[in-house]
């Protein structure tokens, strides 16, 4: 089932509608205009409006006005940006899932990015920041509702031919697919491989958790790099060492190794 605007663009539709008939997602809503996809997502959780039957449910919107990164950053998208939200099923009760339904929703997206841009190869910035050509072309944003411990909105944002500005002081510098690879898009080329991808690596978590963790760790931007961070609103520095098996980041610091989980450390920068 789709609630849609009548003004939403019909390349868009065909898409969600493929999704839909593939059962890939089962149901979905597909707004003209929203400020986010995100917050979308999460009131329905709120109302208690999200039935076991119509999960995956899928949040897209033409153009976002005001997307959110994590630890409260903005996500400045251009019209040209494909941004949506996905509310799953899934426990985030056990701390080792929760770690690495983070990764899992970045490596999903670098997969899909390099399905259709091959042969680039993309990386991922800790947790789940993919990055090509030394710059930023996605991000994720996961969220919950205390209500609703096993509904979980994962919401994605990818830069496709014009890179958007950055109000973040520290954030990383973005990029764009098209700067990266010179190769013009569309955002609904790269919305249905993405959808695909996400919700079938969040299924495989529980049973496939260590190829997840192989396939990121090959991929990790942050292993051997000297890095500084805040964690629990410290400053520190120190050398990445590499991705836990929870999928925490591992720092070597004058004080010895650090666990970083992603919910705690933010402002991740190369020294």
């Amino acid at each position: 089932m789709i609630q849609a605007d009548q003004d939403v663009d019909p390349s868009g539709m065909r898409v969600v509608q493929s999704l839909l008939d593939d059962r890939i997602c089962a149901s979905a809503v597909y707004r003209h205009s929203t400020p986010s996809t995100n917050s979308d997502a999460l009131s329905e959780l709120t109302q208690d409006k999200v039935l076991q039957d119509s999960l995956p449910r899928l949040y897209i919107a033409d153009r976002q006005t005001a997307g959110r990164g994590r630890q409260g950053n903005s996500w400045l998208s251009s019209d040209d940006a494909l941004t949506f939200s996905l509310t799953v099923a899934f426990d985030l009760l056990a701390a080792d899932r929760r770690g690495l339904l983070s990764l899992a929703a970045g490596l999903a997206t670098a997969r899909a990015i390099e399905f259709l841009f091959a042969p680039v190869r993309a990386y991922l910035k800790w947790p789940n920041d993919v990055y090509l050509a030394g710059g930023k072309v996605a991000g994720v944003l996961i969220e919950t509702n205390q209500a609703t411990p096993d509904r979980v909105v994962i919401g994605i944002g990818v830069n496709i031919n014009e890179q958007p500005k950055i109000d973040t002081l520290g954030a990383a510098s973005p990029q764009s697919l098209f700067s990266a690879t010179g190769r013009m898009a569309t955002r609904f080329e790269l919305f249905d491989p993405i959808v695909r991808e996400l919700v079938e690596i969040v299924a495989s978590i529980e049973e496939s958790p260590n190829e997840i963790l192989a396939e990121f760790r090959s991929r990790c931007y942050l292993t051997n790099k000297g890095i500084t961070f805040r964690d629990r609103g410290f400053d520190s520095e120190g050398t990445v060492e590499g991705i836990a098996d929870d999928g925490a980041l591992l720092v070597r610091t004058l004080e010895g190794l650090r666990r970083c989980d992603s919910g705690e450390v933010r402002l991740v920068r190369l020294r």
